[in-house]
């Protein structure tokens, strides 16, 4: 992952962290998809953001994100290692309607374009 990159995805994953501890969730699942865009293609990157994504279902307690999450854990470093490159981005949330997907902001992919 390169440096710049690697500080975006770092300074998301703070925002997250602080947004928990004022249990803003909303702005911390925000933080969190952001992160996982910048890091899907880093398999190391992508399963930090899906770990801190169960972490932040379980400390919801919302039990739907936490099973939906447990495989992306598992699998995110193999797959990504494997298919990283050839997968379209998406923000990691695994209980979400279609129509609810995120698309990728326009500063993210500025970044991910450098």
């Amino acid at each position: 992952m390169k440096t710049a990159l690697q500080e975006h995805f770092k300074a998301e994953l703070e925002k997250a962290k602080i947004a928990i501890a004022v249990q803003d969730f909303e702005t911390a699942w925000i933080a969190l998809q952001r992160a996982h865009l910048l890091g899907q293609r880093d398999a190391i990157a992508h399963t930090i953001a899906h770990w801190n994504m169960l972490k932040l279902a379980w400390t919801q307690r919302d039990f739907r994100e936490v099973v939906g999450q447990l495989m992306p854990v598992l699998l995110a470093l193999p797959l990504t290692l494997f298919y990283g490159q050839m997968r379209s981005l998406r923000g990691g949330k695994v209980n979400v309607n279609d129509s609810e997907r995120m698309s990728i902001p326009e500063d993210i992919q500025q970044i991910l374009d450098q």
